[in-house]
């Protein structure tokens, strides 16, 4: 059988699959069978191209291209039960899949800390589509008093926790907005509260890449004023969610506030990471969970910020600060294991 003959019969099948009412996009089992698999990945990569209403734009963008692809490949072997983009979202949380992805950076923006370039395998696992708002930390704060604005932690933190709060209130109207000026270890309280944990840095940006390979922004590789807040082009935090999401289903992966990992900062890891789910300073995620109030050395803090200008909000970009640090652009989001 040639290619055209081929070609005719994957046209074909996907002009079947459309008009017997199989999910068209947003679903990365492609033909509609109940398993994502390599037929899946066949449809998508003869269909590259394509624009419009189509069965294999996965992420439901109008065009068929290289996310739809690295989407369906990441998925290969899992069940769809849930016809969304990438995978289910639990509770407000987002399914990562399991797999390699290429971690740092080596664009003209790059850091020494970003390299060298490397793959690295993540196991699955879920992290939150949003940052943590203030209506979210709120909750927390309200059943945990030693947690409030002048509360009497279980650790220390600098004078400017909850800065812009008013006692236990946040700022009126900004309930949807990031919390910000929290510690690495309010963030940790908050997490172990909730039932989750923070990301570790190579959770973050396996998530952040939303499966594109070696692009500079969880989209693409360029960026405006449209896709995320950065460079103080809005001037304050805005709502979670105010900006269209990478291909994983997640917001504000790049701007608005950087966000706690839970890893040690080493600005030379790299260059001896495991290559099977890394975690700077600790052998074990559980190790850093049960100990974390003893921890006083620099978190890694991923993501940038409404202040920062577009180096800042790099997929790989690194920065850190001391557990204590308190800031009107940190905050986080949470990640727990499948």
């Amino acid at each position: 059988m040639n290619r055209k003959q081929i070609l005719f019969i994957l046209a074909i099948l996907l002009l079947v699959c459309t008009t017997q009412g199989i999910s068209v996009g947003g679903s990365v089992d492609v033909n509609g069978d109940g398993i994502v698999n390599n037929e899946d990945l066949v449809l998508v990569d003869e269909a590259i191209g394509a624009t419009g209403p189509h069965a294999a734009d996965v992420n439901d963008d109008n065009v068929v291209n290289i996310t739809d692809l690295v989407l369906v490949k990441n998925a290969i072997g899992t069940t769809v039960s849930d016809p969304t983009v990438g995978e289910p979202v639990v509770d407000g949380m987002v399914l990562i899949p399991s797999g390699e992805f290429v971690m740092g950076g080596n664009d003209n923006n790059a850091q020494s800390n970003e390299k060298p370039v490397h793959t690295v395998h993540v196991d699955a696992f879920y992290m939150d589509k949003y940052e943590v708002t203030n209506a979210e930390y709120k909750k927390f704060v309200d059943a945990n008093p030693q947690w409030r604005k002048g509360g009497n932690p279980p650790v220390a933190h600098s004078h400017g926790y909850l800065w812009d709060w008013n006692g236990n209130n946040y700022p009126e109207g900004k309930g949807d907005h990031p919390v910000r000026q929290v510690t690495w270890y309010a963030a940790m309280a908050y997490a172990k509260w909730a039932g989750k944990r923070l990301p570790t840095e190579a959770e973050w940006e396996k998530a952040a890449r939303g499966g594109l390979l070696g692009k500079v922004y969880p989209w693409g590789d360029t960026i405006d004023n449209t896709k995320a807040n950065y460079g103080r082009n809005v001037g304050d935090t805005t709502p979670v969610g105010s900006y269209p999401p990478n291909a994983y289903g997640l917001y504000d992966m790049a701007g608005n506030v950087w966000e706690w990992c839970l890893d040690e900062y080493d600005g030379n890891f790299y260059a001896n990471s495991p290559s099977a789910n890394p975690l700077s300073g600790a052998n074990t995620v559980k190790e850093v969970l049960d100990n974390y109030t003893n921890i006083n050395s620099s978190r890694v803090l991923r993501g940038g910020t409404w202040t920062y200008i577009a180096t800042y909000v790099r997929c790989a970009q690194r920065h850190y600060d001391a557990p204590t640090r308190t800031v009107n652009y940190i905050g986080f989001r949470c990640a727990r294991a499948r």
